[in-house]
Protein backbone atom coordinates (compact mmCIF):
# COMPACT_ATOMS: atom_id res chain seq x y z
CA UNK A 1 0.00 0.00 0.00
CA UNK A 2 1.05 3.66 -0.56
CA UNK A 3 2.20 4.41 3.14
CA UNK A 4 1.78 7.73 4.54
CA UNK A 5 5.58 8.17 4.16
CA UNK A 6 6.27 7.14 0.50
CA UNK A 7 2.46 9.96 0.03
CA UNK A 8 4.58 12.85 1.00
CA UNK A 9 7.85 11.42 -0.54
CA UNK A 10 5.77 11.52 -4.17
CA UNK A 11 3.48 14.40 -3.61
CA UNK A 12 5.85 16.41 -1.14
CA UNK A 13 3.25 19.72 -1.66
CA UNK A 14 -0.14 17.91 -0.79
CA UNK A 15 -2.01 19.51 1.76
CA UNK A 16 -1.58 18.43 5.45
CA UNK A 17 -4.61 16.89 7.57
CA UNK A 18 -6.31 15.73 4.91
CA UNK A 19 -9.35 13.26 5.68
CA UNK A 20 -8.29 10.06 4.37
CA UNK A 21 -5.07 11.22 7.20
CA UNK A 22 -4.70 8.48 10.13
CA UNK A 23 -2.09 9.18 12.79
CA UNK A 24 1.55 7.95 13.01
CA UNK A 25 3.28 6.34 15.22
CA UNK A 26 7.07 5.26 16.20
CA UNK A 27 6.92 1.66 16.58
CA UNK A 28 4.29 -1.24 15.86
CA UNK A 29 3.79 -1.52 19.98
CA UNK A 30 2.99 2.17 20.21
CA UNK A 31 0.24 1.55 17.49
CA UNK A 32 -1.07 -1.64 19.47
CA UNK A 33 -1.05 0.18 22.32
CA UNK A 34 -2.88 3.09 20.77
CA UNK A 35 -5.65 0.88 19.45
CA UNK A 36 -6.47 -0.79 22.45
CA UNK A 37 -7.72 2.76 24.28
CA UNK A 38 -10.92 2.09 24.52
CA UNK A 39 -10.28 -1.52 25.95
CA UNK A 40 -8.24 0.40 28.96
CA UNK A 41 -10.53 2.81 29.82
CA UNK A 42 -12.67 2.35 33.15
CA UNK A 43 -16.36 1.22 32.75
CA UNK A 44 -18.75 3.71 31.43
CA UNK A 45 -21.84 3.48 34.29
CA UNK A 46 -24.25 5.15 32.27
CA UNK A 47 -26.77 3.03 30.42
CA UNK A 48 -27.23 2.84 26.81
CA UNK A 49 -29.65 4.98 25.11
CA UNK A 50 -32.93 3.64 25.90
CA UNK A 51 -34.29 4.36 22.31
CA UNK A 52 -31.45 5.71 19.35
CA UNK A 53 -32.55 7.93 16.61
CA UNK A 54 -29.99 9.38 14.51
CA UNK A 55 -30.25 13.24 13.65
CA UNK A 56 -31.59 13.36 10.09
CA UNK A 57 -29.67 14.23 7.74
CA UNK A 58 -32.37 16.40 6.13
CA UNK A 59 -35.26 16.81 7.85
CA UNK A 60 -36.10 19.87 9.69
CA UNK A 61 -34.21 23.16 10.27
CA UNK A 62 -30.75 22.95 10.93
CA UNK A 63 -31.22 23.96 14.84
CA UNK A 64 -27.72 23.07 16.07
CA UNK A 65 -24.38 22.82 14.65
CA UNK A 66 -20.57 21.05 15.99
CA UNK A 67 -17.47 23.30 14.24
CA UNK A 68 -13.95 22.74 14.76
CA UNK A 69 -11.34 24.98 14.51
CA UNK A 70 -7.61 24.36 14.89
CA UNK A 71 -5.39 26.86 14.76
CA UNK A 72 -3.46 25.88 11.47
CA UNK A 73 -7.22 26.40 10.32
CA UNK A 74 -7.97 29.76 11.22
CA UNK A 75 -4.16 31.11 10.38
CA UNK A 76 -5.03 29.71 7.08
CA UNK A 77 -6.55 32.55 4.97
CA UNK A 78 -8.47 30.00 2.30
CA UNK A 79 -9.60 27.58 4.97
CA UNK A 80 -10.77 30.58 7.02
CA UNK A 81 -12.78 32.02 4.30
CA UNK A 82 -14.69 29.01 3.75
CA UNK A 83 -15.37 28.46 7.46
CA UNK A 84 -16.49 31.80 8.05
CA UNK A 85 -19.15 31.73 4.82
CA UNK A 86 -20.94 28.73 6.65
CA UNK A 87 -20.92 30.95 10.04
CA UNK A 88 -22.12 33.62 7.84
CA UNK A 89 -24.68 31.66 5.91
CA UNK A 90 -26.50 30.09 8.67
CA UNK A 91 -30.06 31.82 10.65
CA UNK A 92 -29.31 34.30 13.39
CA UNK A 93 -30.93 31.51 15.22
CA UNK A 94 -28.67 28.44 15.12
CA UNK A 95 -27.33 27.22 17.93
CA UNK A 96 -23.30 26.31 18.04
CA UNK A 97 -20.89 24.18 19.24
CA UNK A 98 -17.53 25.41 18.55
CA UNK A 99 -14.27 23.42 18.94
CA UNK A 100 -11.26 25.12 18.90
CA UNK A 101 -7.52 25.37 20.17
CA UNK A 102 -7.41 28.14 23.41
CA UNK A 103 -4.99 30.42 21.49
CA UNK A 104 -7.03 31.03 18.96
CA UNK A 105 -10.50 32.00 21.06
CA UNK A 106 -10.33 35.58 20.31
CA UNK A 107 -10.46 35.20 16.24
CA UNK A 108 -13.06 32.47 16.19
CA UNK A 109 -15.45 34.56 18.81
CA UNK A 110 -15.05 37.27 16.35
CA UNK A 111 -16.40 35.16 13.47
CA UNK A 112 -19.34 34.42 14.79
CA UNK A 113 -19.88 38.20 16.05
CA UNK A 114 -19.68 39.56 12.26
CA UNK A 115 -21.67 37.01 11.64
CA UNK A 116 -24.47 38.92 14.16
CA UNK A 117 -24.93 35.80 16.03
CA UNK A 118 -25.57 36.34 19.83
CA UNK A 119 -23.31 35.24 21.83
CA UNK A 120 -25.42 33.22 24.34
CA UNK A 121 -26.12 30.94 20.74
CA UNK A 122 -22.67 29.86 20.17
CA UNK A 123 -20.68 27.57 23.40
CA UNK A 124 -17.11 27.10 22.66
CA UNK A 125 -15.16 24.24 23.68
CA UNK A 126 -11.38 24.73 24.20
CA UNK A 127 -8.91 22.33 23.71
CA UNK A 128 -5.17 22.79 25.08
CA UNK A 129 -2.65 24.20 21.68
CA UNK A 130 -1.17 20.40 21.86
CA UNK A 131 -4.08 18.61 21.07
CA UNK A 132 -4.16 17.79 17.21
CA UNK A 133 -7.70 17.63 16.16
CA UNK A 134 -8.74 18.82 12.70
CA UNK A 135 -11.50 20.61 11.50
CA UNK A 136 -13.05 17.39 10.32
CA UNK A 137 -15.61 17.89 12.84
CA UNK A 138 -18.17 15.01 10.95
CA UNK A 139 -16.40 11.81 11.92
CA UNK A 140 -15.39 10.91 15.03
CA UNK A 141 -19.05 10.20 16.63
CA UNK A 142 -22.20 10.12 15.46
CA UNK A 143 -25.35 12.85 17.14
CA UNK A 144 -27.81 10.05 18.70
CA UNK A 145 -31.10 11.59 20.57
CA UNK A 146 -33.02 9.17 22.93
CA UNK A 147 -36.30 9.15 21.80
CA UNK A 148 -37.20 8.54 25.60
CA UNK A 149 -36.26 11.78 27.07
CA UNK A 150 -34.80 13.65 23.87
CA UNK A 151 -31.05 14.17 25.56
CA UNK A 152 -28.50 13.93 22.86
CA UNK A 153 -25.35 11.64 22.73
CA UNK A 154 -22.30 11.98 20.53
CA UNK A 155 -21.50 8.07 20.05
CA UNK A 156 -18.25 7.10 19.27
CA UNK A 157 -16.65 4.20 17.33
CA UNK A 158 -14.32 1.45 19.04
CA UNK A 159 -11.84 2.75 17.15
CA UNK A 160 -10.94 6.14 15.38
CA UNK A 161 -7.53 6.81 13.12
CA UNK A 162 -7.37 10.43 14.45
CA UNK A 163 -6.71 10.09 18.10
CA UNK A 164 -6.96 14.29 18.56
CA UNK A 165 -10.75 14.36 17.17
CA UNK A 166 -11.22 11.45 19.85
CA UNK A 167 -10.97 13.78 22.40
CA UNK A 168 -13.64 15.96 21.22
CA UNK A 169 -16.86 14.06 22.35
CA UNK A 170 -15.68 14.26 25.76
CA UNK A 171 -14.72 17.68 25.44
CA UNK A 172 -18.32 18.46 24.30
CA UNK A 173 -19.43 16.70 27.21
CA UNK A 174 -17.45 18.51 29.78
CA UNK A 175 -18.73 22.18 28.57
CA UNK A 176 -22.71 21.15 27.37
CA UNK A 177 -25.68 19.24 28.02
CA UNK A 178 -24.45 16.59 25.38
CA UNK A 179 -23.39 13.21 26.63
CA UNK A 180 -20.58 11.02 25.07
CA UNK A 181 -20.65 7.53 24.36
CA UNK A 182 -19.14 4.24 22.95
CA UNK A 183 -20.68 1.91 21.12
CA UNK A 184 -18.75 -2.09 19.91
CA UNK A 185 -18.99 -1.14 16.58
CA UNK A 186 -16.52 1.15 13.95
CA UNK A 187 -18.12 3.99 11.75
CA UNK A 188 -17.51 7.31 10.92
CA UNK A 189 -20.42 10.16 10.98
CA UNK A 190 -19.32 10.92 7.21
CA UNK A 191 -20.30 6.87 6.04
CA UNK A 192 -24.02 7.37 8.06
CA UNK A 193 -26.47 9.55 6.02
CA UNK A 194 -29.96 9.67 7.78
CA UNK A 195 -33.13 8.89 5.96
CA UNK A 196 -36.76 8.95 7.06
CA UNK A 197 -37.69 5.25 7.76
CA UNK A 198 -33.96 4.29 6.86
CA UNK A 199 -30.39 5.10 7.29
CA UNK A 200 -27.79 4.32 5.23
CA UNK A 201 -24.04 3.11 6.25
CA UNK A 202 -20.98 2.77 3.63
CA UNK A 203 -19.95 -0.76 3.55
CA UNK A 204 -16.37 -0.76 4.60
CA UNK A 205 -17.39 0.11 8.01
CA UNK A 206 -20.45 -2.70 8.23
CA UNK A 207 -17.14 -4.66 7.20
CA UNK A 208 -15.12 -3.34 9.58
CA UNK A 209 -17.48 -3.91 12.25
CA UNK A 210 -17.82 -7.50 11.44
CA UNK A 211 -13.98 -7.55 11.86
CA UNK A 212 -13.98 -6.45 15.13
CA UNK A 213 -16.69 -8.27 16.84
CA UNK A 214 -15.37 -11.72 15.00
CA UNK A 215 -11.39 -11.08 15.94
CA UNK A 216 -9.79 -12.46 18.68
CA UNK A 217 -10.46 -10.49 21.37
CA UNK A 218 -13.91 -8.51 20.27
CA UNK A 219 -15.47 -6.21 22.86
CA UNK A 220 -18.64 -7.66 22.70
CA UNK A 221 -19.92 -11.65 22.06
CA UNK A 222 -22.28 -13.02 19.43
CA UNK A 223 -24.81 -15.29 20.69
CA UNK A 224 -24.53 -18.84 19.47
CA UNK A 225 -26.97 -18.70 17.50
CA UNK A 226 -26.82 -15.70 16.18
CA UNK A 227 -24.67 -14.79 12.47
CA UNK A 228 -22.02 -12.30 12.42
CA UNK A 229 -23.91 -9.87 10.12
CA UNK A 230 -27.07 -10.31 12.03
CA UNK A 231 -25.30 -9.20 15.27
CA UNK A 232 -23.60 -6.03 13.72
CA UNK A 233 -26.75 -5.06 12.02
CA UNK A 234 -28.43 -5.57 15.59
CA UNK A 235 -25.44 -4.05 17.66
CA UNK A 236 -26.44 -0.92 15.32
CA UNK A 237 -30.01 -1.11 16.30
CA UNK A 238 -28.94 -0.94 20.04
CA UNK A 239 -26.51 1.84 20.32
CA UNK A 240 -27.12 4.03 16.89
CA UNK A 241 -30.81 3.69 15.44
CA UNK A 242 -33.77 1.59 16.78
CA UNK A 243 -36.22 2.86 14.40
CA UNK A 244 -34.68 2.94 11.03
CA UNK A 245 -34.05 0.12 8.88
CA UNK A 246 -30.22 -0.03 8.23
CA UNK A 247 -29.25 -0.07 4.50
CA UNK A 248 -25.50 -0.86 3.65
CA UNK A 249 -24.26 0.64 0.68
CA UNK A 250 -21.57 -0.43 -1.58
CA UNK A 251 -20.20 -3.22 -4.13
CA UNK A 252 -20.63 -6.58 -3.45
CA UNK A 253 -16.87 -7.74 -3.88
CA UNK A 254 -13.96 -5.26 -3.55
CA UNK A 255 -13.03 -2.69 -6.26
CA UNK A 256 -10.56 -3.67 -8.31
CA UNK A 257 -8.51 -0.44 -8.47
CA UNK A 258 -4.90 -0.13 -7.08
CA UNK A 259 -3.41 2.52 -5.48
CA UNK A 260 -1.07 3.88 -8.35
CA UNK A 261 -0.48 3.05 -12.10
CA UNK A 262 2.31 3.86 -14.85
CA UNK A 263 0.35 6.15 -18.14
CA UNK A 264 1.42 7.37 -20.67
CA UNK A 265 -0.21 10.02 -22.88
CA UNK A 266 1.31 11.24 -26.19
CA UNK A 267 5.51 11.64 -25.30
CA UNK A 268 4.38 12.52 -21.46
CA UNK A 269 4.70 9.56 -18.40
CA UNK A 270 2.63 10.27 -15.24
CA UNK A 271 2.70 8.20 -12.11
CA UNK A 272 -1.11 8.18 -11.14
CA UNK A 273 -2.06 7.90 -7.35
CA UNK A 274 -5.31 6.95 -8.63
CA UNK A 275 -7.13 4.94 -5.75
CA UNK A 276 -6.49 8.04 -2.66
CA UNK A 277 -9.75 8.91 -1.45
CA UNK A 278 -11.46 5.57 -2.70
CA UNK A 279 -13.03 2.84 -0.63
CA UNK A 280 -13.00 -0.52 -0.56
CA UNK A 281 -16.64 -1.43 -1.73
CA UNK A 282 -17.62 2.00 -2.53
CA UNK A 283 -16.19 4.35 -4.81
CA UNK A 284 -15.33 7.32 -2.15
CA UNK A 285 -14.60 6.24 1.40
CA UNK A 286 -17.20 7.95 3.13
CA UNK A 287 -20.57 8.34 1.18
CA UNK A 288 -21.16 11.83 1.94
CA UNK A 289 -18.82 12.37 -0.69
CA UNK A 290 -21.49 11.27 -3.18
CA UNK A 291 -24.59 10.74 -1.87
CA UNK A 292 -27.15 13.11 -0.80
CA UNK A 293 -30.33 13.18 1.10
CA UNK A 294 -33.13 15.13 -0.38
CA UNK A 295 -36.48 14.05 1.35
CA UNK A 296 -39.69 13.02 -0.37
CA UNK A 297 -40.59 14.31 -3.14
CA UNK A 298 -44.04 16.10 -3.23
CA UNK A 299 -47.16 14.80 -3.37
CA UNK A 300 -48.87 11.83 -2.22
CA UNK A 301 -46.70 8.73 -2.26
CA UNK A 302 -43.58 10.93 -2.95
CA UNK A 303 -40.34 8.70 -3.39
CA UNK A 304 -37.74 9.39 -1.54
CA UNK A 305 -35.09 11.56 -3.14
CA UNK A 306 -31.32 11.17 -3.30
CA UNK A 307 -28.81 12.40 -5.25
CA UNK A 308 -25.87 10.15 -6.80
CA UNK A 309 -22.84 11.49 -8.31
CA UNK A 310 -21.66 10.84 -11.78
CA UNK A 311 -18.37 10.88 -13.08
CA UNK A 312 -19.12 10.58 -16.39
CA UNK A 313 -21.67 13.61 -16.05
CA UNK A 314 -18.93 15.96 -14.80
CA UNK A 315 -16.82 14.67 -17.93
CA UNK A 316 -19.72 15.29 -20.44
CA UNK A 317 -19.76 18.63 -19.10
CA UNK A 318 -16.08 19.72 -18.94
CA UNK A 319 -14.83 17.62 -21.98
CA UNK A 320 -12.35 15.85 -19.80
CA UNK A 321 -11.73 12.13 -19.17
CA UNK A 322 -10.84 10.53 -15.76
CA UNK A 323 -9.90 7.02 -16.32
CA UNK A 324 -9.66 6.26 -12.68
CA UNK A 325 -13.51 7.66 -11.52
CA UNK A 326 -15.37 4.13 -10.92
CA UNK A 327 -18.05 5.40 -12.80
CA UNK A 328 -19.86 1.37 -13.52
CA UNK A 329 -19.51 1.46 -9.33
CA UNK A 330 -21.61 4.71 -9.02
CA UNK A 331 -24.16 3.86 -11.76
CA UNK A 332 -24.47 0.45 -9.57
CA UNK A 333 -25.26 2.14 -6.14
CA UNK A 334 -27.72 4.38 -8.46
CA UNK A 335 -29.34 1.12 -9.28
CA UNK A 336 -29.54 -0.65 -5.73
CA UNK A 337 -30.91 2.56 -4.37
CA UNK A 338 -33.40 2.63 -7.20
CA UNK A 339 -34.01 -0.55 -6.14
CA UNK A 340 -35.09 -0.05 -2.78
CA UNK A 341 -37.72 2.48 -4.56
CA UNK A 342 -35.83 5.39 -4.09
CA UNK A 343 -36.38 8.13 -6.80
CA UNK A 344 -32.34 8.77 -8.04
CA UNK A 345 -31.12 11.77 -8.73
CA UNK A 346 -27.93 11.86 -11.06
CA UNK A 347 -25.47 15.22 -10.60
CA UNK A 348 -22.30 15.60 -11.62
CA UNK A 349 -18.98 14.46 -9.82
CA UNK A 350 -15.65 15.38 -10.70
CA UNK A 351 -12.05 13.17 -10.22
CA UNK A 352 -9.51 15.59 -11.06
CA UNK A 353 -5.69 15.10 -10.79
CA UNK A 354 -3.41 17.29 -8.81
CA UNK A 355 0.18 17.43 -11.14
CA UNK A 356 2.93 16.83 -8.33
CA UNK A 357 6.42 16.77 -8.65
CA UNK A 358 8.38 15.26 -11.50
CA UNK A 359 11.05 12.99 -11.15
CA UNK A 360 13.35 10.48 -13.83
CA UNK A 361 12.28 6.43 -13.96
CA UNK A 362 15.42 5.96 -12.47
CA UNK A 363 14.82 7.77 -9.19
CA UNK A 364 11.72 6.54 -8.82
CA UNK A 365 13.48 2.65 -8.99
CA UNK A 366 15.43 4.15 -6.22
CA UNK A 367 12.84 5.13 -4.44
CA UNK A 368 11.03 1.71 -5.32
CA UNK A 369 14.22 -0.59 -3.83
CA UNK A 370 13.71 0.99 -0.42
CA UNK A 371 11.89 -1.20 2.24
CA UNK A 372 7.88 -0.99 2.02
CA UNK A 373 7.70 0.97 -1.42
CA UNK A 374 7.06 -2.08 -3.11
CA UNK A 375 3.88 -0.73 -4.21
CA UNK A 376 5.80 1.16 -6.83
CA UNK A 377 6.63 -1.80 -8.76
CA UNK A 378 4.08 -2.92 -11.04
CA UNK A 379 3.51 1.17 -12.01
CA UNK A 380 7.07 1.65 -12.95
CA UNK A 381 6.89 -1.62 -14.61
CA UNK A 382 3.96 -0.51 -16.74
CA UNK A 383 6.18 2.93 -17.14
CA UNK A 384 8.98 0.93 -18.97
CA UNK A 385 6.53 -1.08 -21.25
CA UNK A 386 5.16 1.87 -22.04
CA UNK A 387 8.73 3.11 -23.46
CA UNK A 388 9.98 4.65 -20.54
CA UNK A 389 13.91 4.64 -19.65
CA UNK A 390 16.09 5.19 -16.59
CA UNK A 391 16.10 9.13 -17.78
CA UNK A 392 12.20 9.73 -18.27
CA UNK A 393 10.63 12.22 -16.72
CA UNK A 394 7.81 11.02 -15.02
CA UNK A 395 5.12 13.41 -13.58
CA UNK A 396 3.36 12.27 -10.60
CA UNK A 397 -0.65 12.69 -10.34
CA UNK A 398 -2.65 12.84 -7.33
CA UNK A 399 -6.27 12.06 -7.80
CA UNK A 400 -9.04 13.53 -5.73
CA UNK A 401 -12.57 14.49 -5.68
CA UNK A 402 -14.26 17.46 -6.59
CA UNK A 403 -17.65 16.69 -4.68
CA UNK A 404 -21.59 19.28 -4.54
CA UNK A 405 -23.01 16.06 -2.40
CA UNK A 406 -21.17 17.11 0.49
CA UNK A 407 -23.79 20.04 1.26
CA UNK A 408 -25.93 21.16 4.17
CA UNK A 409 -29.60 19.78 3.84
CA UNK A 410 -32.97 21.53 5.33
CA UNK A 411 -36.01 20.53 4.51
CA UNK A 412 -38.25 22.66 7.36
CA UNK A 413 -41.93 23.16 7.16
CA UNK A 414 -41.08 26.69 6.44
CA UNK A 415 -37.83 26.55 5.20
CA UNK A 416 -36.16 24.14 2.58
CA UNK A 417 -32.75 25.50 1.97
CA UNK A 418 -29.65 23.82 0.93
CA UNK A 419 -26.05 25.12 1.53
CA UNK A 420 -23.68 24.52 -1.80
CA UNK A 421 -19.70 24.75 -1.98
CA UNK A 422 -18.58 26.55 -4.52
CA UNK A 423 -15.43 25.37 -7.06
CA UNK A 424 -15.63 27.76 -9.67
CA UNK A 425 -13.05 29.83 -8.54
CA UNK A 426 -9.10 31.08 -9.78
CA UNK A 427 -7.48 28.53 -10.70
CA UNK A 428 -10.28 26.52 -11.19
CA UNK A 429 -12.69 28.98 -13.46
CA UNK A 430 -13.65 25.72 -15.44
CA UNK A 431 -15.93 24.31 -12.66
CA UNK A 432 -18.00 27.64 -12.55
CA UNK A 433 -20.69 26.38 -14.97
CA UNK A 434 -21.33 22.86 -12.77
CA UNK A 435 -21.74 25.40 -9.58
CA UNK A 436 -24.45 27.24 -11.54
CA UNK A 437 -25.87 23.85 -12.56
CA UNK A 438 -25.93 22.41 -9.50
CA UNK A 439 -27.71 25.59 -8.11
CA UNK A 440 -30.51 25.08 -10.96
CA UNK A 441 -30.92 21.30 -10.15
CA UNK A 442 -31.54 21.86 -5.89
CA UNK A 443 -34.02 25.17 -7.11
CA UNK A 444 -35.98 22.50 -9.49
CA UNK A 445 -35.83 20.52 -6.29
CA UNK A 446 -37.88 23.31 -4.61
CA UNK A 447 -34.78 24.57 -2.28
CA UNK A 448 -33.61 27.74 -1.75
CA UNK A 449 -29.60 27.48 -3.08
CA UNK A 450 -27.10 29.21 -0.27
CA UNK A 451 -23.74 29.55 -2.34
CA UNK A 452 -21.16 28.98 0.18
CA UNK A 453 -17.18 30.19 -0.42
CA UNK A 454 -14.39 28.31 -2.37
CA UNK A 455 -14.05 24.63 -1.18
CA UNK A 456 -11.54 23.12 -3.32
CA UNK A 457 -8.53 23.66 -0.63
CA UNK A 458 -11.04 21.73 1.56
CA UNK A 459 -11.63 19.17 -1.59
CA UNK A 460 -7.90 19.04 -2.14
CA UNK A 461 -8.12 17.50 1.16
CA UNK A 462 -10.57 14.60 0.67
CA UNK A 463 -13.30 16.60 2.26
CA UNK A 464 -16.25 19.43 1.74
CA UNK A 465 -18.53 21.34 3.83
CA UNK A 466 -20.45 18.45 5.47
CA UNK A 467 -17.19 16.91 6.61
CA UNK A 468 -16.34 20.21 8.65
CA UNK A 469 -19.92 20.66 10.34
CA UNK A 470 -22.14 18.13 12.61
CA UNK A 471 -26.01 18.38 12.85
CA UNK A 472 -26.63 18.36 16.56
CA UNK A 473 -30.46 19.24 16.94
CA UNK A 474 -33.17 19.82 14.13
CA UNK A 475 -36.46 22.00 14.29
CA UNK A 476 -39.70 21.49 12.57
Amino acid sequence: MVTASLYRQLVPAAPLHRRTDRDTYPSPEAELRARLAARLRPPDARPRLRAPTLVSSWQGTIDGLLMAFPSWGVADPALAAAYRSVITSMPTGTEFVVVHHRAQRASVEGWFAEAGHPAENVIYVPLADYVNFTDWAEDAYASVLDGVDGSLCLMEPWEFPRGGDALIAEAVQDHTGVRAGQAPLIFQGGNCLVGDRFWLLGKDYFADSLALVDGERPPVLAPPSTAPGDFVTSLYADYLDAGRELVVVGTDRPIALRELYGTRQGDDYFLDIAADGAGTYQPIFHIDMFLTLAGPAPGPGGRFRVLVGSPAAADRALGTQSPFALDDVYDAVASGLEGLGMEVVRNPLVHRPELGATFTLAELKAMAARPGNQVLLEPLAELAAAGAVDGSAVRVRAWHHVTWNNCLVEAGTDRRRVYLPTFGHPPDDDLAPLDAAMADLWAGLGFEVVLLGDFNPFARRQGVVHCITKYLRRGA
